[in-house]
């Protein structure tokens, strides 16, 4: 039987058997549409979680820390990573990226902030030193993340002394009587959605996008080094001109990073050279999951401490919620497809003399085999399609009632499904499959009828 033939025969069927087709197909519609309504949300809380929230690719390495710390309590200062142990990290196999950090350990404020708020807003300063080679990949404007005091200096009395198209920002730092370039700092993405779920609407200021987060590159603020608010001070206090440079995924969560050549200068200044003699944390970046566990090993062996980041807590409960639901879904498609064994089995039963006309006109095994499996395929077909329409239509509700009725919250995406296209793709397929399945054995039995036999049945 040629695929036209095929075609014809299977159009005829379906059209006499509109009925239990839509039924057959109203069962598979309803487990794909749960199912993929199901991989969708768990593939696209999955990505805000394990990709903006969580980096799963990122380990973060401490110092040990105790409960008793002697070094701490006889004034030594906490215990720091040393540069060996960085490059003892940076030769595991399987690491990408090694990115040492240094907290400020001294109390430090800023201000700034007039001409967008109306007057100038105070805070202290929470913030660390990062390796500017750790966002070496990273583009920023307008100055580049990098040690800017590294270049020749110019004696002034005023601002406008160090005016120059070359160095946006240049200011006179009254203390040395210097123009100096403002301190490149980082903000992360995290900050800026805390800042839009929780500071923003409860203040009447507009929300930060990706847009509007690029046009605040270049704000300058001032930062009072060995000052605090809360009445603590260190050494002479001086001030300093930051600029903020962009937005990277690679800064503290919580604060803004400075280039960690500044901050080891600072620290050694304002808390002791021991203070700019180690890092307080490393970021280490694999290039592959499975060089997590060589790094954690090898960060033990070293004396030092994996901080819980709770990606794999994270990951893990997204894995069981999506196994469960996956396991309704898949019983759904296992009633439906036994549904679908039952009524092919049925209608082989109700069209054996149609079955024995076929094979005495010529139609051999192969073919009774294939027009019910096409049967079934078809059946696969307009289910799974009308299940994925079902289920991008619930999608479509519930992102819609988040938006509606959901607080803003860090990270809170426009959708929270992922449709993608394996996924699709993947459903469709398993739909299909289900359905062949279902049809497989029953086919099966009406290609074995025998003509005669067919025929003289009632």
């Amino acid at each position: 039987m040629t695929l036209r033939k095929l075609a014809r025969v299977l159009r005829q069927n379906i059209r006499r058997g509109r009925r239990q087709f839509v039924l057959s197909a109203f069962g598979i519609a309803v487990g794909v549409s749960s199912l993929t309504f199901f991989l969708a949300l768990s593939a696209g809380v999955r990505h805000v979680v394990l990709g903006r929230v969580f980096h799963v690719e990122r380990v973060e390495i401490e110092p040990p820390k105790s409960s008793f710390d002697l070094g701490a309590l006889l004034g030594g200062g906490p215990r720091l990573i040393n540069d060996k142990q960085v490059d003892d990290l940076r030769a595991v196999d399987g690491v990408a990226r090694v990115a040492p950090r240094m907290r400020l350990a001294f109390p430090a404020r800023a201000w700034g902030g007039a001409e967008i708020f109306g007057s100038n807003r105070y805070a202290e300063i929470v913030g660390d030193g990062l390796d500017p080679a750790a966002v070496a990949d990273e583009k920023f404007a307008p100055e580049p993340f990098a040690d800017l005091e590294d270049g020749p200096v110019k004696a002034c009395d005023t601002d406008a002394d160090c005016i120059d198209p070359h160095t946006p920002g240049g200011y006179c730092a009254w203390d040395i009587h210097q123009c100096l370039r403002p301190v490149p700092l980082l903000v992360s993405r995290f900050l800026v959605e805390l800042y839009n779920s929780s500071f923003a609407g409860s203040h009447g200021l507009p929300r930060v996008s990706d847009f509007l987060a690029s046009r605040f590159r270049g704000f300058t603020i001032t930062v009072e080094l060995g000052a605090s608010f809360l009445g603590g001070a260190r050494g002479t206090a001086r001030q300093r001109k930051a600029m903020l440079v962009g937005i990277s995924d690679r800064a503290i969560p919580i604060g803004v990073s400075f280039p960690l050549p500044y901050v080891r200068r600072w620290n050694a200044e304002y808390a002791g050279a021991a203070s700019a003699a180690g890092y307080s944390s490393v970021s280490v970046e694999v290039a592959e999951k499975s060089a997590v566990t060589r790094v954690a090993a090898r960060a033990r062996e070293l004396g030092l401490t994996v901080a819980d980041s709770g990606a794999e807590q994270a990951g893990l409960a997204i894995t069981l919620l999506t196994l469960l639901f996956g396991f309704v879904s898949f019983a759904i498609i296992a009633v439906a497809t036994i549904n679908i064994a039952h009524l092919f089995y049925r209608a082989v039963g109700e069209r054996r003399r149609e079955i024995g006309v076929l094979r005495a006109v010529g139609a051999t095994r192969g073919d009774v085999r294939r027009i019910l499996l096409g049967e079934a395929a078809a059946i696969g077909v307009a289910g799974g399609i009308a299940g994925l329409g079902v289920a991008r239509l619930l999608s479509f509700a519930v992102d819609l009632a988040a938006r509606r009725f959901v607080p803003d919250f860090p990270f809170k995406p426009d959708t929270f499904f992922d449709y993608s296209a394996p996924l699709i793709a993947g459903v469709l397929v398993f739909a299909v499959l289900a359905c062949l399945g279902g049809a497989l054995l029953p086919a099966r039995a009406a290609a074995r009828l025998e003509p005669a036999e067919a025929l003289s049945s009632n």
